[in-house]
């Protein structure tokens, strides 16, 4: 049941970016011009802290985006993540740290002003955590030294606050991981233990006005 819980969800996301793409398509084509189309264009960079329970890490992802009008835009590119945790069986020392990075395809759409229904689909090669009886960490290494990874999809769902000026704007974020695997997913779940992420960003419009 709960395999089948994270398919429908992620059918779910599947249909909304669907749904939202068709809602802003025009139903008449007309041929934009290269000037018109840079102007569109953006660059936005995620930069955001993460805490809770002895860990810590960073998180950055830069992406390349289009607004398709005043209500739609998306964007993707790549991720990177560093966690840190610290091992519980010794106190907190001896802590456990690891370099992630992936690629990530978002979109948005305005619900009311300045707040858009979120959505988004992320892959990371993150570093499963071994977790023994006695609270210690480690990661599972393979024979020639280095961390061994499993591929991990991350559908997103959540609201964004989004603040527009005439070059330059930020937005923070608040999404639900549908597919939050435990000691697996490297977010951190510092909310009531729950698998919700907070992003913090800027953008900056990249063609001419």
């Amino acid at each position: 049941m709960k395999i089948n819980l994270k398919i429908i969800l992620s059918l779910v996301l599947a249909a909304f970016c669907a749904a939202v793409y068709a809602q802003n398509k025009p139903i008449y084509k007309k041929r934009k011009k290269p000037e018109e189309i840079w102007q569109r264009t953006f660059v936005a960079i995620n930069v955001t802290p993460s805490f809770g329970f002895g860990a810590f890490g960073g998180y950055i992802s830069p992406t390349f985006g289009y607004r398709v009008n005043e209500n739609f835009n998306a964007a993707a590119g790549p991720l990177y993540m560093f966690t840190s945790f610290g091992n519980r069986a010794t106190g907190g020392s001896g802590r456990v740290t690891a370099s992630i990075w992936g690629g990530r395809i978002w979109a948005q759409h305005r619900i009311f002003r300045t707040f858009f229904a979120h959505g988004e689909y992320e892959v990371m090669n993150a570093i499963p955590l071994l977790v023994g009886a006695n609270g210690s960490r480690s990661y599972i290494v393979n024979p020639d030294g280095s961390f061994a990874r499993r591929t991990i999809g991350n559908p997103l769902l959540g609201v964004a606050f989004v603040q527009q000026g005439d070059r330059m704007g930020s937005s923070v974020t608040i999404l639900y991981n549908l597919n939050y695997q435990e000691n697996a997913t490297p977010y951190i779940p510092f909310l009531f233990n729950l698998p919700i992420v907070f992003r913090a960003s800027l953008n900056f419009d990249l063609g001419p006005k």
